[in-house]
């Protein structure tokens, strides 16, 4: 599917947490972290290649503060940085607002669906999956 190529990022490997989801009004969100297409890769310096508390203590740290994020994108394969601050207070639940998972995003880009078209009379399993039709006037 495709051709790849690789992307340097800093510390190397191709391992990081995944973003799964983005609640609304999160510092997640604000950061501008898009669920399924993210990957943390790092904060500040330190590279997040392990499925271990560094992650937490991190964020922890930097509680109430701005704080650098290295973030992958799968969808651009580029490398970006952003700026975020973990709060409590913000109103939902985690310092940050998303879901997340430990895993590699070599390949992230092999398993993805193009959907070209949705039948409309098929509203419930459309709206289910949050698909959506354009149409023209």
């Amino acid at each position: 599917m495709g051709g790849s190529h690789s992307v340097e990022i800093p510390g190397g490997g191709t391992e990081g947490y995944h973003v799964l989801r983005v609640q609304d009004g999160s510092p997640g969100q604000k950061a501008g972290l898009e669920a399924f297409f993210d990957f943390i890769v790092a904060i500040e310096n330190t590279r997040l290649d392990q499925d271990n508390d560094t992650l937490k203590e991190l964020l922890k740290a930097g509680l109430d503060k701005p704080i650098r994020m290295t973030v992958y994108s799968s969808k651009t394969q580029s490398v970006r940085e952003v700026v975020i601050v973990p709060s409590t207070s913000w109103g939902g639940q985690g310092l940050l607002g998303v879901s997340i998972r430990f895993c590699s995003f070599e390949g992230a880009n092999e398993n993805v669906w193009h959907v070209l078209a949705a039948v409309p009379n098929r509203g419930y399993a459309r709206a289910y999956a949050g698909l959506c039709i354009k149409t023209k006037n």
